[in-house]
């Protein structure tokens, strides 16, 4: 074999028995050119390596590429036809392909969801096929892809590789070596954006890292963004590492696309899916949700978290700003659908004076910070806020302002704002009445409303800020977040105190009633709701509503949070551990009911590493692992919160478990039956009677338990505790209740889109 001198622009004008036609491109490692086969009359593109590119390891690259590629027989991978050497130089010669790689469409901009589906269809059935012959890509990205008027083609397998993890026995591709290494130690094999964190890390890649790329790609089709953003390549691998994507906002359809793209971008990867063929079966449910004709426009949501306000001089008169001005501020703008806002008790674990944001951006999730002082001035306040970048530290705006001592809602009110315009957040007519709606009547009532929540945390704090949001409402009774508030301190008091409980709880859903009466789309109402919900029995209630609110609000994690508790009591295990993985994948920071699912479940391990937030639960698990010493350690030296009420009776009841006193066990499961105002506590009981040998009082307990809403059947079903109690009418008349309702949540379940939702099926 050989080639001619060069031609016209430095072409040569054969390699072989090709003749070269035209340029298609040109590389660090080599050239493709346009040629047609003179043997065979048919047109080929060719590819060969820069005279600087054929040492061995550019040679060997290319064979490994002729010899993975070969193995594929797909509609949806680029056929080779042949490899060889002309002038000791070698080349490879493939499927010659008309028009553009996926690189240059997405350089035109964002796409909508009819136009990226069909993309991540075909290149997940091209992954499909390269994954049952144990091979791993590596090397995903656009400009891998190339779009042909008949359909999608992979390129370039210069990295493919055979996984380790992948290979079953008698399984191989002959001609691809398992222990191949075409890269220096250290070195990283991929392009930045697209590799899976476990790969920069020195884990060997297995089918999930080319999942990861999938997601990143999908991910960048619909935003028009990368989901990994960075300046350099190491902005870009801490990104790739650490922060995750910012959450796609849009319609319905977007949000499902969104919880996929997220879950095949997970940080570890046994979280994302287990192969192509699974990812594809979800985004084949989840396109059902909306019309897929339709085009739907994704916008990824700007992650904001409000910093505790530094006051520069400790002042009793203003001391409560600090926390309670940057409260006020988040929930304004979290009624804003395009922007995530993360929680107060969030924002208050980076409280400082100069907050690292590059562990904030990682931990928090968030992309933006603001940060705020007050110093007090006679009967003035001087205010200085920042909008800041993170992790980049980049200033958006700097702001001081001088303003009366009273006139702190003109602050707030200002301040949010200056957030909206800066961040360039689309706002929509219900969203602007709502934020309207919400403005106090007088700087008194906005004063009280503020003092309330700097006094909203403890038993003693709660009784201050009830009494507090309640002088507030005398001065503006249509004030919609104060009646949220006092709901909320009355139903804490209610359940985590002795205090007259029943008045308490009473009252907390009067004031809940009234707070969505005012304004039905207050965000920290239906949070408590949901609670409350599940509290009174109305179970399904919750369900309905928080699927429907999910759906049309698929980017905030509070919904997902609210879901993982009513799932679990309506039996749907698996759909409640669904939605706690998306709630963390869009709040890394959320603290969910998790463990109880998993208890639940009979997942001990993952219960005991999701318990950490409580120590009441992690220590009951451990003793459920039979692990009693360590569940012993995990109480030592642990002071109770609050001595009275539920949460004082649970921690009394895991204690005497633990600690094997059945006679404390006895009467701590009875004290718990008497101050729980949740049916789950109330199953719990049901279980600590049977082990005791109580079996009346586990009777009454179970009964009691799923009248007031508790319907997880799939326990039910298992528990050995209840095998004495099984065949008693009571308990099957309660077991049939349980399944009734059960089976009326799985069929609200379906048609409210849950599966789609959360992108999981009724297991359980």
């Amino acid at each position: 074999m050989s080639s001619s001198p060069p031609g016209a622009g430095g072409m040569p004008a054969t390699i072989a028995h090709y003749r070269i036609t035209a340029k298609l491109g040109e590389g660090g490692m080599g050239v493709v050119y346009a040629a047609t086969d003179e043997k065979l009359g048919r047109q080929v593109a060719i590819k060969t390596l820069h005279e600087a590119s054929t040492d061995p390891l550019g040679r060997e690259r290319l064979w490994r590429e002729a010899r993975a590629a070969a193995q594929i027989n797909h509609p949806n991978v680029c056929q080779i036809y042949e490899i060889g050497e002309a002038d000791g130089h070698p080349y490879l010669a493939m499927e010659f392909l008309e028009g553009e790689s996926l690189h240059a469409r997405m350089g035109r901009g964002k796409m909508g969801v009819p136009d990226a589906t069909p993309i991540l269809f075909s290149l997940l059935n091209a992954l499909d096929a390269l994954h049952k012959r144990a091979l791993v890509h590596r090397d995903l990205k656009p400009s891998n892809v190339f779009l042909t008027p008949n359909g999608l083609k992979l390129l370039d397998f210069g990295l493919a590789r055979l996984s380790h993890a992948m290979i079953a026995p008698g399984l191989g591709t002959p001609g691809v070596a398992l222990d191949e290494q075409l890269t220096l130690p250290g070195t990283v094999i991929g392009t930045p954006r697209y590799i899976a964190p476990e790969v920069l890390e020195g884990s060997d890649a297995d089918g999930r890292a080319d999942l990861f790329a999938c997601g990143a790609i999908f991910y960048e089709m619909l935003s028009g963004r990368p989901a990994f953003e960075g300046v350099t390549p190491m902005q870009v691998f801490h990104a790739v590492l650490y922060q995750q994507p910012a959450p796609l906002a849009g319609s319905p359809v977007i949000g499902a696309m969104n919880r996929i793209a997220l879950k095949a971008m997970s940080k570890a990867r046994n979280e994302r899916y287990a192969s192509a063929n699974a990812m594809a079966e979800d985004l084949r449910g989840s396109i059902s949700l909306a019309d897929p004709n339709t085009m739907a426009s994704a916008s990824p949501m700007r992650r904001l978290i409000v910093l505790p306000f530094r006051v520069l001089r400790p002042d009793p008169e203003v001391d409560f700003l600090s926390a309670s001005l940057p409260e006020a501020i988040s929930s304004t703008l979290s009624s804003l659908g395009s922007l995530q806002v993360r929680s107060s008790l969030t924002a208050a674990k980076y409280a400082s004076e100069a907050p690292d944001l590059r562990t904030l951006a990682s931990e928090a999730g968030v992309d933006t910070v603001l940060t705020g002082s007050v110093l007090r001035a006679g009967e003035e306040l001087q205010v200085t806020t920042q909008l800041v970048e993170a992790p980049s530290g980049t200033v958006v705006w700097s702001h001081r302002e001088r303003l009366p001592l009273r006139d702190v809602f003109a602050l707030e009110e200002s301040v949010s704002r200056r957030v909206m315009e800066s961040l360039a957040l689309p706002v929509t007519d219900t969203e602007e009445h709502q934020i309207s709606r919400d403005a106090p009547a007088s700087p008194t009532a906005y004063e009280f409303y503020l003092r309330g929540a700097h006094q909203s945390y403890g038993t003693h704090g709660w009784r201050v800020s009830r009494e507090l949001y309640t002088k507030c409402l005398e001065h503006d009774p249509r004030y919609a977040p104060a009646w949220a508030a006092l709901a909320r301190s009355s139903f804490l008091l209610a359940k985590y105190s002795a205090e007259n409980p029943e008045a308490n709880y009473a009252k907390a859903q009067s004031a809940l009633a009234r707070a969505l009466e005012l304004n039905p789309d207050l965000g920290k109402a239906h949070s408590l709701l949901t609670t409350i919900e599940v509290n009174s029995g109305k179970t399904l209630d919750a369900l309905v509503r928080l699927l429907r609110r999910a759906r049309n609000h698929q980017a905030h994690a509070d919904f997902y949070q609210g879901l993982v508790l009513t799932l679990r009591y309506c039996g749907l295990l698996d759909a409640s551990i669904a939605a706690n993985d998306h709630a963390r994948r869009l709040d890394p920071g959320i603290v969910t009911s998790v463990p109880h699912t998993y208890v639940m479940r009979g997942d001990l391990d993952r219960a005991i590493g999701d318990a950490d937030s409580d120590p009441g639960m992690g220590a009951l698990v451990m003793w459920l692992r039979g692990e009693p010493e360590r569940a012993r350690q995990r109480l030592a030296g642990f002071e109770m919160p609050v001595e009275t009420g539920p949460l004082g009776a649970w921690m009394r009841f895991v204690k005497a478990i633990v600690e094997q006193d059945h006679e404390s066990q006895l009467a701590a499961t009875r004290i718990l039956t008497s101050a729980a105002f949740d049916a789950e506590g109330m199953y719990y009981a049901a279980w600590s009677f049977a082990l005791l040998g109580e079996f009346d009082d586990a009777l009454r307990s179970f009964v009691r338990s799923v009248h007031e809403g508790f319907y997880c059947l799939p326990t039910f079903k298992r528990e050995p505790a209840f095998d004495p109690i099984r065949t008693r009418p009571e308990f099957q008349d309660a077991f049939r209740t349980a399944q009734a309702k059960h089976h009326e949540a799985q069929r609200i379940f379906i048609e409210e889109g849950g599966p789609q939702l959360l992108g999981t099926e009724l297991g359980d």
